[in-house]
């Protein structure tokens, strides 16, 4: 006999729901702590049930990383877990009846019969991959804006120390600048440096490294040894940084392999971004529209309707900052490269649109194709647009 649970999740403590195979309650609310020992109160509480674990089918709302735990938890004890999005859970309730009364038990419960009515209910299983992408993905974003951050104080005591270098290197962030700041991080070094030792390093040129030298001499800059050393050990952390998000991006891409999804098709969707959407997304059927993965992504534009006033004005912004970031990106980069979404963009922008607000519209049409080739598994076929 298969039994069906709700688990209604929150951040201290959590409430279960059990149906039997024929909708009959097993057990109405139990509530445990969200803890080791609420966590064995759990498993002793299914152990009970005399089932093999394969027939018992374990659902909870996707609600962020409170569940996250639980479900690797059931997962590791051999379970079955299903994950469904909040949306088709409150859609489901509402279809049961039109009154309003929201408790965690009727929660636990509700889910628990949403997952027992759902014939399609193994496209909700939990993919511990898609578990691990999104901690990746999410991690390496924190570690990007955390260097991005640190790129712009370097900038600052560059500009302080020596202002006339960025005219003449062009992108200080090269690695031969890094090198060469690290090894002579004050203009009175560099100017004394001998003429061998910067050329030393790789990449940079005689002539530049003249250059370098002669506008050291005559900088209006500061050779203060607190910027000497804030520069140096900005430097180091940026170093650092571009070294964790590589290492992650290895892992990523391994993931991205074994998983194999035609996202990786759409032009100027790489692994990095086309990582970051899968992640976000998790799973496809967890929504029935494009408009409903829109949403998600924080890219319906908010309406304000009061008398005679009926506006449409900017984007939300709600739902997960992650998947929206990758989508406007992803949105740029097929603008970019993609005949047919570089056509698109430029007709909004003929349409009076400022380039942000063109390239949103990119996305949301960007999202319309993700939708479907996530659902049917097709790969991206630039000739079929229309």
């Amino acid at each position: 006999m298969t039994l069906y649970v709700g688990i209604d999740v929150a951040k201290n403590k959590h409430d279960l729901a059990i149906l039997g195979e024929h909708g009959e309650i097993i057990t109405r609310h139990l509530q445990f702590v969200n803890s080791y020992q609420g966590f064995e109160t759990l498993k002793e509480h299914l152990e009970q049930l005399k089932q093999p674990t394969q027939e018992i089918r374990i659902a909870l709302e996707d609600t962020g990383h409170y569940s996250d735990n639980l479900v690797t938890f059931l997962q590791d004890l051999g379970y079955l877990v299903f994950t469904y999005n909040p949306l088709l859970i409150k859609e489901f309730v509402r279809s049961l009846s039109l009154r309003k009364a929201k408790t965690d038990k009727k929660d636990a419960l509700a889910i628990a019969r949403k997952l027992s009515t759902d014939s399609y209910a193994e496209q909700f299983l939990v993919e511990p991959r898609m578990k691990e992408l999104k901690e990746l993905t999410r991690y390496q974003k924190r570690l990007i804006n955390d260097r991005a951050k640190a790129k712009m104080l370097y900038v600052r005591v560059l500009d302080l120390i020596f202002p006339e270098f960025a005219k003449i290197v062009g992108n200080v962030h090269n690695k031969y600048v890094y090198e060469l700041l690290t090894s002579f991080p004050t203009t009175r070094k560099i100017s004394r440096a001998h003429l061998n030792s910067l050329l030393k390093i790789k990449r940079l040129t005689y002539d530049k490294a003249k250059l370098i030298q002669v506008n050291a001499e005559l900088t209006i800059g500061n050779d203060s040894l607190a910027l000497q050393i804030e520069l140096k050990q900005l430097i180091s952390t940026i170093r650092h940084y571009s070294e964790q998000i590589e290492e992650i991006q290895e892992q990523i891409n391994s993931i991205m392999q074994e998983i194999n999804s035609p996202i990786e098709t759409i032009t100027g969707v790489g692994q990095r971004l086309g990582a970051i959407i899968l992640a976000e997304i998790k799973n496809i059927h967890n929504f029935k529209t494009p408009a409903q993965l829109q949403a998600f992504a924080g890219l319906e534009p908010s309406v304000y309707q009061s008398g005679q006033m009926d506006i449409t004005g900017y984007m939300v912004k709600r739902g997960s900052s992650y998947l929206r970031y990758a989508l406007i990106q992803a949105a740029k980069l097929i603008s970019r490269y993609s005949p047919h979404f570089k056509a698109y963009l430029r007709l909004k922008i003929s349409q009076g649109k400022h380039y942000n607000v063109a390239v949103s519209h990119v996305a949301k049409k960007l999202i319309r194709i993700i939708f479907h080739l996530l659902k049917t598994n097709q790969t991206f076929d630039e000739t079929k647009l229309r």
